[in-house]
């Protein structure tokens, strides 16, 4: 357990140290900060605008901190073979993958972390979409929308529970995108690894509208159920192949009710973040198994 937790410590300070990690970064907080003037260019629903652009910036540069830096991880400790000072310690291959995996992750939530506050800060600034604390407690669990800003003074305000949780969304969907990244590293190149994980990313947003697209249009004349157009068996086929193994990432959006600031079920939360867990951790245990396997010398 010490071998994976300083794996993890090594593995976070180094890339929280790497110039691809703060680029991201730096240009994420300027957008997130940026979306203040965005929304200013619009006379209505300028705090909807301001959401908007802010979870857009937050989720896509989160994305593509866990597509670069997952895709070189280990990918550079084999070709630069400084992973021989970690595997001869002695330090097993599962424990020095789980370290440099879980240091990726914890990058993931931090920069999630800074971002989100910045965010929280412009919003506080414009005092828009931001509520009391006492409010969300009341709304908890009721599915009602929390109640408006009040104009008490000395009064702690939050997020609404909608941003909350999709910034939770957002980490458990770009720790499944490093985790494709780390997988396609370990079995092509640096590049290519980054295109494939983009590649998993774009089909996953968009399998469930082809999941849709491709089902049987029905109508019912004269009282029968007929199908009044059908798409190609082959194509419809490969839709649902893709459908049914790539996690499905469009309901890890949730902008649409953050929008609104509709509160979110418990029930659904839980649901939704069991279902990226366990496909981060099967995802994880054929990283595992590849590693294992893989000529490193």
């Amino acid at each position: 357990m010490k071998k994976i937790l300083y794996g993890i410590m090594y593995s976070f300070k180094e890339i929280k140290n790497s110039k691809i990690f703060y680029s991201f970064l730096i240009f994420a907080l300027i957008l997130v900060s940026g979306s203040y003037f965005v929304s200013q260019t619009s006379f209505i629903n300028q705090g909807r605008i301001m959401v908007d652009f802010s979870i857009f910036a937050i989720s896509i540069f989160n994305i593509f901190i866990g597509i670069f830096i997952g895709a070189s991880a280990v990918y550079d400790d084999i070709e630069k073979k400084s992973i021989f000072l970690s595997i001869t310690r002695p330090l097993k291959r599962t424990e020095y993958l789980i370290g440099r995996f879980l240091g990726l992750a914890a990058a993931i939530i931090f920069s999630t972390i800074i971002m989100m506050l910045i965010f929280y800060l412009v919003l506080l600034i414009m005092h828009k979409f931001i509520v009391p604390a006492g409010s969300i407690a009341k709304a908890a669990g009721s599915g009602v929308k929390p109640a408006g800003v009040s104009s008490a003074p000395f009064t702690f305000y939050l997020l609404p529970q909608p941003l909350i949780i999709q910034g939770l969304f957002i980490i458990i969907e770009s720790i499944f995108i490093s985790a494709a990244a780390l997988l396609f590293s370990l079995i092509t190149s640096k590049a290519l690894a980054s295109v494939f994980a983009i590649l998993v990313f774009f089909i996953g947003n968009v399998s469930s509208r082809m999941n849709d697209l491709v089902r049987p249009v029905k109508k019912i004349i004269n009282g029968k159920v007929v199908i009044v157009h059908q798409a190609n068996h082959v194509l419809a086929h490969i839709v649902r192949f893709i459908y049914t193994v790539l996690p499905n990432f469009s309901i890890f959006n949730i902008s649409s009710e953050a929008a609104y600031k509709i509160s979110i079920p418990g029930g659904t939360i839980i649901y939704r973040i069991i279902y990226g867990l366990c496909y981060t951790i099967l995802l994880f245990v054929i990283v595992a198994q590849i590693f294992n396997r893989k000529d490193i010398s």
